[in-house]
């Protein structure tokens, strides 16, 4: 894909994630003990043979690009390519909040005119997914399609209860989009759009500044929808698991999807390695009289009490007589001696005290705060 660049849209994230967002985009949370969301999307990118990638941030964005840095990790900071990064800043000097995709692409036009491949990849961040996106590339030139979408139809994805509306195609026995609709429909039914675009770098460019000179910014309802009308859009299957990270429940059932071995086999085997910033640290410590079972463990973690189901980050610590059930601990946290935790999300560099309890539900896990001491 030489003659293809991405353009991420490292949105903040949907206020429903609460906390989790409040010193984070939701590019930026934790996944699997080890990584970032982001790095399931940059590893797609890198295994697609894409060497040049802009990620356009929106708010609370330094972690981000702490991580990030030069994109070596991803092979993505070579002469000839590699990542740019694109703070929050429009051409005109105002500031603010982009009202949307199509805002952010407006903004940052002066860059996508710079580029010198012929097909833009447009992406978001609240998707987690293993995609070869040649499989895109060869769909739109084989049919001669002017835009390109990705969809699944991995039922996990749909949730008759989920707060936030989701996105699905309408297509035709040919695979051509017909139609896009917001409201899910019978389960197996759903042919959820995955928030990967494909088009011509000088079409994505005259359909955002025709839609934000009408003051339109949403790049669905009133960038793609309308386009339907005049340009032919086809549509391409992603096989395998697929996730949305849009509210704390979301998160807490993606990350705890983690401990599936069909999961991780499809996000960090099957599709070639899933790159990340190297941080190096000791392997994990069991000691003895531990019990664990059924979870998942970053490197630097000192295990002396109970973890059963639960997604473990680096370096967290959990002392003797902690009972640690269906939780996700991220890094650099310590559960005290005797805590009592279930159903609880502990964000980074948290203190629980010794005998401290916290229980939650299924449905209403509860969220630590960054940072927080818990007595």
């Amino acid at each position: 894909m030489n003659d293809t660049f991405a353009i991420i849209y490292a949105e903040h994230g949907s206020p429903l994630l609460g906390s989790l967002i409040e010193r984070r985009s939701v590019s930026a949370l934790p996944l699997a003990g080890r990584f970032r969301t982001i790095d399931v999307l940059l590893s797609n990118i890198a295994h697609s043979g894409i060497r040049n990638v802009g990620v356009i941030t929106q708010k609370n964005y330094q972690s981000l690009i702490e991580h990030i840095g030069s994109g070596h990790a991803w092979g993505l900071s070579g002469k000839a390519g590699g990542v740019t990064l694109l703070p929050p800043y429009d051409l005109d000097g105002s500031v603010g909040k982009y009202h949307g995709v199509s805002d952010a692409l407006f903004a940052k036009r002066d860059y996508i005119n710079k580029r010198r491949e012929r097909y833009a990849l447009v992406l978001g961040t609240d998707m987690v997914y293993r995609e070869d996106y040649t499989r895109m590339l060869e769909r739109h030139i084989e049919s001669d399609a002017d835009i390109t979408l990705l969809y699944t139809r991995d039922a996990s994805m749909t949730k008759a209860d989920s707060p936030v509306h989701m996105t699905y195609l309408r297509t035709d026995e040919e695979g051509w989009v017909t139609g896009f609709d917001y409201e899910s429909m019978a389960e197996g039914d759903n042919a959820t759009a995955l928030g990967a675009v494909l088009m011509r770098k000088d079409l994505l460019v005259r359909l955002v500044e025709d839609a934000c000179a009408e003051g339109h910014y949403n790049f669905t309802t009133d960038l793609l929808e309308p386009a339907l009308a005049q340009y032919k859009v086809a549509a391409v299957e992603h096989e395998g698991y697929a996730g949305r990270i849009t509210t704390v429940k979301s998160y807490f059932d993606l990350t705890r999807d983690m401990l599936d071995p069909k999961v991780r086999q499809d996000l960090f085997y099957d599709h070639g390695s899933v790159y990340t910033r190297v941080m190096d640290a000791p392997p994990v410590r069991f000691a003895g009289g531990c019990e664990v079972a059924d979870s998942v463990f970053g490197n630097g973690c000192d295990v002396r009490g109970r973890v059963v189901g639960s997604v473990v980050f680096r370096g967290v610590s959990v002392a003797p007589g902690a009972d640690v059930q269906d939780c996700v601990v991220m890094q650099d946290s310590s559960i005290g001696e005797g805590a009592h935790l279930r159903n609880v999300i502990i964000d980074k560099g948290v203190v629980v005290g010794a005998g401290a309890r916290i229980v939650g539900t299924p449905d209403a896990p509860v969220v630590v705060r960054k940072g927080s001491i818990v007595e």
